[in-house]
């Protein structure tokens, strides 16, 4: 297969450690918060999720979702200092606003569960199925983001000077589009330069570099506005913190003169 797993030089130490909960944590999660109050407005949003939200929040850290499908043992104060830290990210964008904040977070879990973001970040690793349409499901993502990577006009590559992985497109690749997969594929690329991060940092670090290449850009390259506004709203409301910088390489005058 052309395509790397998700996991592939991503969270390798996790299958030196064992049993899970023995290690989590040293991946920074205690130091995350910029004080106490901080810390308890987001142990008061972990604690309105239900326990099924409580799960995808932590599995959204790649630590915790490696340990999860490798089948090590995790715990209630594991799964909650995890959530904590998508807490924390929302808490973060929305400027403090806990009720917001808690809001968002909630929508960001619905929006994980709908796109089957974790089906997504496995479909190519090997894996049991439970049944024959689990299978199918995990085979049609496979074969379909396959097509949609193998063009090369998006992925991850290398790290910046503090180890935040870098998320990049060329632009002029962008000859066609398949919207039911353009946002699949663009989070699937997003995920696995999230996990390469936190990897890097173990766990210091949760946000990427996006670098958008536009040599040998024309019109013809452009992305339809409806699958710009629906990435950039998707990065606004269910990554939020995830990106420390966006660079833009060569890029047309109208996109300099629009960020000016």
């Amino acid at each position: 297969n052309t395509v790397p797993g998700i996991f592939d030089s991503a969270m390798t130490v996790l299958e030196q450690e064992d049993p899970v909960e023995t290690h989590i944590l040293q991946d920074k999660t205690d130091s995350i918060f910029k004080d106490l109050e901080q810390e308890k407005t987001c142990d008061r949003i972990v604690a309105s999720l239900t326990d099924a939200e409580k799960e995808t929040a932590a599995r959204s850290s790649y630590k915790y979702f490696k340990a999860c499908i490798s089948g090590k043992e995790t715990n209630e104060e594991t799964r909650k200092a995890f959530a904590s830290k998508m807490a924390r990210r929302h808490l973060v964008a929305e400027k403090g606003d806990e009720e917001r904040a808690t809001q968002k977070m909630k929508a960001a879990i619905e929006y994980r569960e709908k796109m089957q973001v974790d089906v997504i970040r496995t479909c190519f690793e090997k894996k049991n199925f439970k049944d024959e349409e689990e299978k199918e499901l995990y085979e049609k993502y496979r074969t379909a983001l396959d097509r949609e990577l193998s063009e090369g006009k998006l992925f991850t590559r290398g790290h910046d000077k503090e180890k935040r992985a870098l998320y990049i497109a060329l632009t002029h690749k962008y000859l066609s589009y398949d919207h039911d997969w353009y946002m699949q594929y663009n989070i699937y690329t997003l995920e696995r330069a999230i996990a390469l991060t936190e990897e890097a940092t173990n766990g210091a670090m949760e946000k990427i570099v996006a670098v958008f290449d536009f040599g040998h850009y024309t019109s013809k390259n452009q992305v339809p506005i409806s699958l710009s506004k629906e990435i950039s709203f998707c990065l606004r409301d269910n990554y939020p913190e995830r990106v420390e910088k966006i660079l833009m390489i060569d890029a047309p005058f109208v996109f300099r003169a629009f960020y000016k």
